[in-house]
């Protein structure tokens, strides 16, 4: 009877179909069961991230898009940001990194050697709609008397340029530097320009350079008109004139209120900040101290506007031997009411250690 039992035994728990081989068999269907699960699941999670992304992407703007890309246009573009406002994009350039995606803070493009501009919407007459956080503002292309200047505002004039006029209407806007002129050759060389210095060195737009000075108008004036042949853009430049200085302060104060006449996040003399030098080592500014460009008075990604040197513009002063108009004070004042980015000065044709210049660039006109 053992025997048989036995035998009973062997055959139930051996063989092809005995309890073993089934369960074995009974663990690879389940693991094999398991994997086929795990795959459908991973293709539903696939399929959910798909849509869920493209959901995302729609509810992205045209700004945020072109930003995310770091593509260059290749060919003058206009897109939209958040809040639906219209950006024309030049040709060869890209929306930087460190762009904002509203007018209202700051779009700024990039062109392939890294100078940056800001989008400033603008229009002559009427003016041009912006839509903000704030609500709907109008920004006009014109000059305006901020109350702050060396004699009266009398004193200054300018015809409204015709090709800045056509641009900024057929565009909605222009671009102005997002910080002062910079002296290529001298920040390369981890220096601050000396008087002497060559005037005629590339120019950069860009945070952390030297800042353009001891430099005369008239080349100033072709350094900036230059950048469009140096650079190959397709639009134009040149030295900022009174209409886009002050439009640019017009659109600032829509987060300031005050731009014009107080600029307190100026470089003056009885300011304390950290700065980073020329050589990138982090200072404590306690005195005058000239500071590379892009370190002071930003608002709407606007750099360098209310005060690091005097910024010449193509503004005529008609005091007597100082027929030149700067703006915006220099690292030598107080921080006084005066001294503001709307603050007017006359100077003559000479170059000087407090004076720079801003660059602001006009896209194209389509025929």
């Amino acid at each position: 009877m053992l025997l048989i039992l036995a035998s009973v035994a062997i055959s139930l728990t051996t063989g092809s179909n005995g309890i073993f081989t089934r369960a074995e068999n009974a663990v690879d269907r389940y693991e094999i069961a398991s994997k086929d699960e795990q795959d459908e699941m991973n293709k539903a999670v696939d399929f959910m991230d798909k849509y869920m992304n493209e959901d995302n992407d729609a509810e992205k703007s045209e700004v945020e898009k072109a930003k995310e890309s770091g593509t260059f246009f290749e060919k003058d573009t206009t897109i939209k940001d958040d809040l639906e406002n219209e950006i024309r994009v030049p040709e060869e350039f890209k929306i930087a990194e460190d762009s904002a995606t509203a007018v209202e803070d700051g779009i700024v493009i990039e062109d392939r050697v890294g100078n940056q501009f800001v989008w400033i919407p603008a229009k002559t007459g009427s003016g041009a709609t912006i839509h903000t956080t704030l609500g709907d503002k109008t920004i006009i292309y014109q000059r305006t008397d901020f109350g702050k200047q060396d004699g009266n505002y009398s004193d200054y004039s300018e015809t409204l340029p015709t090709d800045e006029e056509a641009s900024v209407n057929a565009n909605g806007g222009y671009y102005i530097g997002r910080f002062e002129a910079g002296d290529k050759l001298s920040t390369d060389a981890k220096k601050m320009r000396e008087e002497g210095d060559n005037q005629s060195n590339e120019i950069s737009i860009k945070k952390g350079q030297a800042p353009y000075n001891y430099i005369t108008y008239d080349n100033s004036n072709n350094l900036a008109e230059g950048m469009v042949s140096a650079r190959g853009y397709k639009g134009t430049t040149k030295i900022t004139s009174s209409y886009a200085w002050d439009t640019a302060i017009n659109f600032i104060q829509i987060k300031i209120p005050d731009y014009g006449t107080y600029s307190p996040q100026g470089n003056f003399w009885d300011i304390s900040f950290e700065y980073t030098d020329i050589e990138g080592k982090v200072q404590t500014k306690t005195n005058q101290t000239l500071v590379p460009t892009g370190q002071t008075t930003a608002v709407s990604n606007i750099y360098d506007m209310g005060g690091n040197c005097w910024e010449r513009t193509s503004e005529f002063c008609s005091k007597e031997n100082v027929p030149i108009t700067g703006r915006g004070c220099y690292y030598g004042n107080g921080s006084r009411p005066d001294a503001s980015a709307g603050y007017r000065n006359g100077y003559d044709d000479t170059s000087r250690v407090t004076c720079s210049f801003h660059v602001s660039l006009y896209c194209s006109i389509e025929s």
